[in-house]
Parts: C-alpha cells; structure tokens; sequence
C-alpha cells in the first residue's frame, strides 16, 4: 500500500522554466509508488528533458499560443563519413566502390553500381568525408557548430547511422584514454565535447553546472548505464502537461553532475563497459544496442534590467547499433534475435524517416522505443546532425545503398529549433520552495502512515480511471475554448451588421433630401429645356445658311484647286527643261574632258611603251650579238689550243710509254695512295659535276624567268589595252561610228606587237637550246679532262664510266630539248590561235558598227570573251614556260642522284680495287702495249672531232650575225605602224565637237489663267433670325448689349457649342456668334447644374469678352433660383464636380450629328 498524494500535489502544475533537478532521485509528479521505489524519480527524455516556451506568466490559452507560434525551419544536417577497408576485405579482395569528390573534404561522392549498371550513383550532403579525415577533422568541421549552438540554448542531437562495422563506435566515443590531460588522436566525439564544453565554460567565466546522463536501449528494453543498480529497468511515458508540446519522460533515469571533463570521461567509460557487446564476422566488437549519452549545461546569464537569468542547452549524442545481414554477419540464436530487434528499431527509424519527408498526417513515433527517445529530434524543436558511416567495399554494397538512400531522406526532415528560455532566479527559487514543501509532506506522509492506503490493483484502476477523467477533461477544456472562440466570433459579427445597418439608414435619410432636391431640379431643367428648344431651332436655321455658303466655297474651291494643279504642273515642266539642258551641258563638258585626257593618255602610253620596246630590242640583240661573238671566238682559241695540247700529248705519250716499263715495280706500292686519292678525287669531281649542274638548272631558270616576264609584260599591256578600250567604249560611245578605222589599225599594231613578242619567245627558246648545248659541251669538255688526267691510273675505269656519263646526258639534254621544242610550237599554235581570233573579232566589229544602236552589250559581251581567250592563251604560254623550268630541274636533281651513286659505286670500287691490287699487276704489264694502241687511235678521234667541232662554232657566229641584221630591220617599221596612227587618232579627238540640245516640244506655252477672286458671305446671323421669327417684317436694326444665359449640352453632342437666346426679351437681336476654341465639357442627360460656366458665350466679333452666368439678362428671380438649386446640387454625391452639363430634348437627336458638323465649320474666321 502507498499513500496517494495530496489533493494540491495532485493537481496539474504549471510549471515553464528550465531547471536541473534538485537531486539526482526525485518523485515523478502524480506517482504513488511505495517508499521502497521512490528512490528512482521520472526524469524527463534525454532528448526532450528542456522544454522550449515563450513567456513564464499568462493563461493557458497565451502559452498554447506561444508553443503554437511558427519558428523558422531548418533542415537536419547530413554528413557522410567512409572509413577505409579493413583487414577482412583486404584479405577477401573486396573491391572499393566509393569515390569522393574534393579530396579529404567535400560535399558529394560517387557509388559505382558495377559494369551491369546504365551509370554510377552519385549523391550529394552537406559534409562528406573520406577515409583519409580524422577524429579531429569530424569534429572541428561537424560538432564544433553543433557545441556552439548548445551553449546558446538551443537542445541538440548527433546520432551516427549506418552498417555495423562501419565505425559509429569510432566516431562517437573512440579512445576515451587520456595521457596527462591530454585526449588521444583517436578519440571519439564525446570525450572531446566534454573537454571543449568545460574549457568554454572557463573562458565565460560563468557559474554553471553541467550533468550527463547515459541510458542503453537493448532488446527493445531501456537500461541505464550510470546507475549502480542494473537490474531497475526504466519506462518511457509521455509528459502532456506542457500545452502544445508533448514531451516524452523516462522514469528513472539516473543524471549524474560533472565538475570537468574527467568525471564525464569516467561515466563514459563504466558505461561503456557495461554496454552489450558480442563479435561477428563483420566486426569483433559490434554494439548489439543503442546507446544516448546526454550532456545538459545550465549557465548564469545577468540580462539589461540586472537580473539572473538561467540558461540551459542540451546536446543528445547517440550511437546507434548498426544494421546486419544475418547471413554476413553469422549471428545465431542470441545474437539473432539481438540483429531482428536492432533491424526492426532501424526500420521503424526508416518508416519515420520518410513519414516526415513526406509529410504525412501519421508519424510511427510509437513503434519503437528508439523512435520515441528520437522524437523531438527527428521533426521537432532540435536541431540534428546525422553521422552517416560507410564502408568503400563491394561486398557492402547493399548494405551501403540502404544507408545512403536513408541519410540522403534525412535530409529533407524539418525541424523547428528553439531557444530554451531563460528561466528567472526569483522563479527559480519559488518552484524549488514548492518542490521542497511537498517532498517534506510527502515523507512525512510516508513515515507516519496516515494517509490512506490501496492495494495495487485498486491504485492501478485509480490511475487509469483518474488518467481518462484528466483526458476527458482537458477535452472539454478544449471544446469549451473552441466555443468561446466562436461566440466571440459571432459577438463580432453582430456588431459589425448593427454597424452597417445604422451606416446604411443614415444613407437612406440622406438619399430622401437628395431626391427632393432632385426633384426641384428637375422642374428647374424643364423650363430650360424649353427655351433651349428655341435655340435649337434658331441655330438650325443658321447652321443650313452655312451649310449652303460651305457649298458654294467647296465648288470655288475646287476651281482654284485645278487650276492650281495644272499651273504646278507648267512650272514643273520649265524647270524640268533647264534642269535637262544643264544635266546635258554638264555631261557633254564632261565626257570631253575624259576623252581627250583618255586618249592622251593612251597614246602617251603607247609610244612611250613601243619606244621602251624597241630599246630593250635593240639592247638585248647587242648583248646577244656581243655574248656570241665572245663566245665563238673564245671557242676557237680553246679549240685550237686544245689541238696543240693533243699535239704535244701524244709526243709526250710515246716517250712516256717507255717509262712505264720502268716504273710497274714501283707502280704496285703507289697504288694504295692513288685509291686513297681517288675518294678525294671523287668528291672533286662530284662538287664540280654539281657546280655544272647547278648553273645549268640556274640558267634554265633564268631564262624562264626572262620569258615569263616578258609574257607577263605583254600581258599587262594587252590587258591596258583591253581596259582602255572599254572605257573609250563607254564614254566615246556616239562617237564609235567616227572611230572605227583607227580602232581598226589599233588592232593591227596590237598584231604586230604580238607577233614581235612570239619573235621574242621563240628567240629565248632558242637562246635556251643553245645554252643547253654549250653546258653540254663544256660538260662535256670537263669530263674529257678529268678521263685526262686519270687516264694514267685507271684508263679503262675512266672511259666506260665517262661514256655512260656522256649517253645519259646526252638522253637527258635531249629530252628537254624535246620539251623546248613541243613548248615553241605550243606557242606558234597558241599565237595562230590568237591571230584567227583576232581575225574573228575584226570581223565581229564589222558587224557592230552596223547593229551598235541596239546592241551595245553584245558588244561588251565579245570584248569579254576576247580578252579571257588571250588570258587563257597568255596563261597557257606561262604554264609551258614554268614545266619547261620544273623539268629542268628535275633532270638537273636526278643528275645528280646518278651522280651521287656512281661515286657510291666508285667507292665500292675503290675498296675491291685495293684488295685486287695485286692481281691486276701482273696484267698491267701486258695491258700497256694494247693502251698504247688505243690512246693513238683515241688521239685521232679527239682530232677529228675537235676539227667538226670548230667548223659548227664558226657557222653558228655568222648565223647569228644574220639574225640580228634581220631582227634590226623588223624593228624599223614600228614608227610608222604605230606612232603616226597615235597622232592621227590625237588630232581627231582635238577637233571633235559638242553635242547641241535638241528641242523635245514639251515646254508649256504662257497662259493667262482665269480664276474668281471673292468667296461667297454669309449673311448675319441677326438678319436670319429675324427672318425666322418675324417673316412678316423687316428685321430689327437695334443693336441692343447683348444678354447671356445657361448653355444646354449632349453626351452626343460632344465639342458642339450651342448658344441660347435670352429668356425675357424675345424682341432683342442677337449679334454674329465669336467661334474661339474654348475648352468644351461634357455633360450626362442625368446630370444638371444650371449654375454653370457657359462654354458657348453669345459675343459680338467687335467686343469678344466673356460673360458670367449672372449677367444682366437674367432676372433677380432666376438668379436666386439658380442660387438655391446650388445649394441643393451640391448635396447630390454624383453631381460634384460636374460642370457644363445640360440636357437636349429627345426630339432633337436625329440632327445632333448635322449641328455638330455645322457648328466645326463656323470655327474658322469669316475673313470674306
């Protein structure tokens, strides 16, 4: 039996501060348990122990209010910690399929799915860490945040998730071993939390107090790590006192204080130790529970007004127990059951997870212990981090993808922290006396036994029965609440209907005097209605005049017009006549001027052209005349004196043939050094062979060059030519009839200068070949002197190789002989060719003379053609020319490479030559009687040839003596073909003679226009008034000061300006109308102010000023009643501000559009 507590202890109190309990067991308020278990108090849950409200006094109502209030939301903070593989997976070859981005530190990592897999997963976090990140960077980078954020107030949690195995243990507590004060490297997340929060408290310098508390969920079961007694299990019950906010209480569970870090360190440690800990294959010390350390600080602040406030912030750090594959992890019997229970919490854990993500109305808080401690972590007032831990291997894949994909939902949870309030030391004090008074009655209750005692069943039933009437009453609470609130809600609704029905009686007492005022109005608007009648009539009257006056102006108008229209058109023809006259004059001086300085200039050109010709002719046929005759005779002594060294050669020869006998037994000894100097020999020969080669490949070069340019330079001048032509076509077109016998001749001379520059062309091809024959016979001369002088040596050798040289020359020279010769009847063919088109377009021009009225672009179009056909020829001479050149050289490079291969074989000779030395000088001997022979007959050969040889050079001298004097005298006949056709073609340019204009007959003749000079009048208005109201009688000549009165206006009638007659004197004469542009209002048939500013005055042209309402043609009476309708008016609310309105009859409305034009006519000034 216990003694159930007193009725005030009973009653719910309302208690808002934040404060540590007053010793480490206290009573939970409400229970009834015995003495023997009062010793253990209902403390609150470690994540929710420190309830968050906004003020500490008021009704219920203003703290539901404040626990409802909407604070910011934050999402839960994710980091990702991999650890490295470990020596299991090293050992199984378990690859690594975890990559992160940004080295050590970064904010995304990448999951290779393997080689099946369409692409790689890749999530993103706000932290990731790889294996490479230690103790320290988890916690400067994650929990140093998350400390800051405590001691400012707010309740914090950092749990670690993920496998087992993976290293949640690691992260969260470590090597809690310290070495003098110091932690390890290794330590985890608590010890340093615990050493950081007693150095910060130092640094504030601040009293407080800090207690840790440390519980173990195992089996679903809540187990406390820091109590002595093992055996007391706790219970978790759900705290409703605080309206708006549940909180979850864990009866039992032991708070420790803790003066330093060390004593925390210490309850880490015995908790630890006590902790469920089994070995499995994935991990040899796997956590088979979970675990919440808590540390609550409570710090002194002094606020602005001087008093002590009390601070308090809670920091959650959880290790949770790591999922497992059963089959992995080869958990039997106990350890099985432990893996179902720790899967079906993480589950449970999961389902939450994705409930708050996904915002649904139900969250499953309740299906597990785990959950419920989590509660207010996971979508309430506190702000979390989650510590996800993965393994990098293969055989984890799974296992990974599940915690990912968890933490990565995680993200999006939304919690609502709040900052613990600050909880005065006076109300502090007073809750302590309370909680004192009735601890002391209660155990003086206890020891004494007075009170009333009941078995248990009944103290249960009491319980319940007393749990479903506080239920039911706070329903009521709530239901009578929501009904207060709605009876204030219709108590306001009511005031507001009263409210409006008053606003809208006075309305209506207001709305009855305007509609009496309304209604005088309206008699008022009668009666002027009818005077405007008359006006409308009147002005009817006088807008058909107009419009009768506005006829006879349109027809005189028109008059004037046409015959403005065709004196315009006269004066334009004039001015076109001297506008073509000057244009002609202008265009004639013009194109005079071009003329004579295009054809000055042509000509200029052309002389000075066929003069630089002729000099370069004359000058190039003196060199060549001057080259050949240095040539011949130069050939002639090196002829001759070579006849005189065979001479002596042979006489030399026979003696030396004695000699030779003499000298074969030394000849052996010397061999070796003339084998040596024949490698030296051979470079000579093939430097000098090269030199020949080159000059040869030079003068080939050049002299394409030479013919190139000279085609270039004909081109140029055929192309000048062709230019000048037609311009001289364009601007000397009437003149093309006078012309065409000199154009002709022009034609002729260009022949001729073309067949010149063939001349030209075939005489350096043939300046060419013979080049070429005397590079061949100086090589020719320079292989026979080196056959010379090794001819004493290697006779034979020399001979054969010398005459191979000579053949393939001579092939080679041949062929571009050949080539020279194909290039020269290429030109000849390319020049009959051009002649035949020349032919053509003479004949072309023959024709054209006859149609050129009608066809001058076809003559554009032959010109065209003509000059592209001499382009392409021109081009085609330069194409030859150029391969002339390029093959040439590359006779002159293959030359060459025979050369280079000859010497390579000469120097293969020379080695075996060494080797056979002494085999050929046993043949030497007999070899000299058979060259004695030989070099005789060679000698007579040699005489021979020599012989023919000066014959040819002798020949070609006199051959080219005649060439020149016939070259001389083809250029004697240049004078007379071109420069006198020139002069002639200048002094018929000189007198030449203007075009004359020619009269077209379109000139206009003088005429003397006919035209009415006066505009019909409009007679006075006054006139035709009278008219309409006395049809009997003459109208009146008094001329009486006109009277004004209220102008009436239509909506339809918008910018007419009406005038009204007076109202009294019927007989008085009304004066013309002034149409000034005034500002015009309009009006509404519904709306009508009789005191008004008339728009439309009634003004004599003389006078023109404006007259008020209340002028002298109003009586006293009508003014004192406008006066009064005034000051009714100006009651109506849809009258104020409306000016110059007035009301037309319904009868009238057919002719509003007719007035209306009649009265924009009158606008414009009557100047007669």
């Amino acid at each position: 039996m216990a003694g159930l507590p007193r009725p005030k202890a009973a009653a719910p109190v309302r208690k808002n501060s934040m404060r540590p309990p007053p010793r480490p067991s206290t009573m939970r308020a409400g229970s009834a348990a015995p003495p023997s278990r009062m010793d253990r108090s209902g403390a609150t849950s470690p994540t929710n122990s420190v309830v968050s409200v906004a003020t500490t006094q008021g009704g219920a109502k203003r703290q539901k209010m404040d626990y409802d209030r909407d604070d910011e939301e934050t999402n839960i903070n994710v980091v990702v910690r991999c650890r490295g593989r470990n020596e299991r997976e090293v050992r199984e070859n378990s690859g690594v399929v975890l990559s992160t981005e940004g080295g050590v530190k970064g904010t995304s990592l990448e999951l290779s799915m393997g080689p099946s897999a369409l692409s790689n997963k890749t999530y993103h976090f706000d932290k990731v860490f790889s294996s490479a990140a230690d103790q320290a960077m988890i916690y400067d980078d994650v929990v140093t945040p998350i400390l800051d954020e405590m001691l400012a107030g707010y309740n914090c949690t950092i749990f670690a998730y993920g496998q087992t195995g993976t290293g949640k243990t690691y992260t969260m507590s470590g090597d809690m071993n310290e070495t003098y004060g110091m932690l390890s490297d290794a330590a985890g997340i608590i010890p340093r939390v615990l050493h950081s929060l007693f150095t910060k408290l130092e640094i504030d310098d601040a009293e407080s107090s800090v207690k840790c508390s440390f519980i173990e969920l195992y089996n679903e079961e809540l187990r406390d790590l820091i109590s002595a007694d093992d055996n007391v299990k706790l219970k978790i019950y759900d705290d409703k006192s605080k309206a708006g906010h549940a909180t979850t209480l864990v009866q039992g569970m032991e708070e420790s204080h803790i003066q330093s870090a060390v004593d925390g360190i210490k309850l880490l440690q015995q908790g630890s130790h006590k902790r469920q800990v089994a070995a499995t294959k994935c991990n040899d010390l796997s956590s088979r529970s979970h675990t919440v350390f808590t540390v609550t600080a409570y710090i002194k602040r002094t606020g602005d007004d001087g008093e002590d406030y009390l601070c308090a912030g809670k920091l959650n750090l959880v290790d949770l127990a790591g999922s497992e594959n059963i089959q992995r992890s080869g958990a039997e019997n106990k350890r099985a059951a432990e893996a179902g229970l720790i899967n079906k919490s993480l589950l449970t854990l999961g389902r939450v997870i994705n409930a708050l993500v996904d915002r649904g109305s139900h969250i499953p808080y309740r299906e597990s212990k785990l959950t419920r401690l989590l509660q207010d972590s996971l979508g309430g007032r506190t702000k979390t981090c989650i510590i996800a831990t993965v393994s990098p291997a293969k055989s984890n894949l799974e296992e990974t993808i599940s915690t990912l994909d968890y933490a990565f939902r995680a993200k999006n949870i939304r919690n609502k922290p709040q900052v613990n309030q600050k909880v005065n030391k006076k109300t502090l004090l007073k809750e302590f006396t309370a909680e004192i008074e009735k601890l002391k009655s209660e155990l003086i209750s206890t020891r004494q036994r007075n009170g009333v005692y009941l078995s248990n069943e009944a103290y249960e039933e009491m319980k319940v029965e007393g749990e479903s009437r506080r239920i039911l009453s706070e329903e009521q609470a709530a239901k009578i609440e929501a009904m207060e609130i709605n009876l204030r809600n219709k108590v306001q609704e009511l005031y507001s209907l009263t409210s409006s029905f008053m606003s809208l009686k006075k309305e209506n007492e207001g709305t009855k005097v305007v509609l009496d005022e309304t209604q005088s109005v309206l008699d008022q608007t009668e009666f002027v209605l009818n005077n405007t009648r008359q006006s409308l009539a009147e002005e009817k009257v006088l807008r058909q005049a107009h419009q009768s006056t506005e006829e006879k102006l349109s027809a005189v108008g028109s008059e004037l017009i046409s015959t403005l229209g065709k004196t315009v058109l006269d004066v334009g023809g004039l001015h076109d006549k001297n506008r073509r006259k000057s244009d002609l004059q202008s265009l004639n001086r013009n194109t005079w001027g071009l003329s004579q300085a295009q054809v000055s200039e042509v000509t200029s050109l052309v002389e000075n052209r066929v003069e630089e010709f002729r000099t370069q002719q004359q000058d190039l046929m003196a060199a060549v005349s001057a080259r050949m005759q240095s040539f011949v005779e130069g050939e002639l002594q090196k002829l001759s004196s070579t006849q005189s060294f065979l001479v002596a050669n042979v006489a030399e020869f026979e003696g030396s043939e004695k000699e030779v006998a003499q000298q074969t037994s030394s000849a052996k000894e010397e061999m070796d050094n003339v084998l040596e100097e024949i490698k030296v020999l051979r470079e000579q020969v093939k430097n000098q062979v090269g030199i020949g080669l080159q000059g040869l490949s030079a003068a080939a070069e050049r002299i394409s060059a030479e013919v190139i340019s000279e085609l270039g330079s004909f081109h140029t001048q055929l192309h000048g030519s062709y230019s000048s032509l037609g311009r001289d076509f364009k601007s000397l077109f009437e003149e093309l009839l006078k012309h065409v016998n000199a154009q002709k001749e022009e034609a002729n001379s260009l022949r001729e200068k073309l067949a010149a520059a063939s001349e030209l062309a075939t005489q350096s091809s043939d300046a060419v070949s013979v080049r070429l024959d005397e590079v061949l016979r100086e090589e020719r001369e320079k292989a026979a002197s080196d056959r010379q002088s090794l001819l004493s040596q290697i006779t034979s050798l020399v001979m054969a190789q010398g005459e191979a040289q000579d053949t393939r020359l001579g092939e080679k020279i041949e062929a571009v002989r050949q080539d020279i010769t194909t290039s020269k009847d290429a030109f000849e063919a390319s020049q009959s060719q051009y002649a035949l088109g020349m032919d053509a377009w003479n004949a072309k021009e023959v024709a054209l003379v006859e149609e050129v009225l009608r066809s001058r672009e076809t003559l554009k179009s032959k010109l065209k053609e003509d000059w592209m056909a001499a382009n392409k020829h021109n081009s085609s001479l330069q194409v030859s020319t150029k391969s002339v050149h390029e093959e040439t050289v590359r006779i002159v490079d293959e030359q060459m490479k025979d050369i280079s291969n000859q010497m390579q074989a000469l120097d293969d000779f020379v080695t075996r030559a060494r080797s056979q030395n002494a085999q050929h000088h046993d043949s030497h001997t007999q070899s000299l009687s058979n060259l004695s022979s030989t070099v005789k007959s060679s000698y007579d050969n040699i005489g021979t040839h020599f012989n023919a040889t000066y014959e040819r050079v002798r020949d070609l001298g006199h051959e080219m003596l005649v060439k020149q004097n016939s070259l001389q005298e083809a250029l004697e006949p240049l004078e007379t073909v071109l420069r006198q056709p020139l002069a002639e073609l200048r002094s018929n340019i000189a007198t030449a003679r203007f075009a004359e204009y020619q009269p077209t007959g379109a000139t206009p003749q003088k005429v003397q226009y006919q035209y009415p000079t006066e505009l019909p009048r409009t007679e006075q208005h006054e006139k035709l008034l009278a008219a309409l109201r006395n049809p009997a009688s003459s109208p009146s000549k008094n001329t009486s000061k006109p009277t004004t009165v209220p102008a009436t206006f239509d909506d339809e009638m918008e910018g007419v300006i009406t005038e009204i007659a007076p109202l009294r004197d019927s007989s008085a004469s009304v004066p013309p109308l002034s149409h000034d542009n005034r500002p015009i209002t309009s009006g509404s048939l519904r709306e009508i102010d009789p005191n008004i500013n008339v728009a439309s005055i009634i003004e004599h042209p003389s006078t023109a000023k404006s007259h008020s309402l209340g002028g002298d043609g109003l009586s006293k009476d009508t003014q004192e009643l406008f006066k009064r309708s005034v000051t009714g008016i100006g009651k109506l609310p849809v009258l104020r501000g409306k000016k110059s309105t007035g009301v037309l009859p319904a009868e009238g409305r057919e002719n509003v559009n007719i007035l209306a034009q009649g009265t924009a006519r009158r606008r414009s000034p009557r100047t007669g």
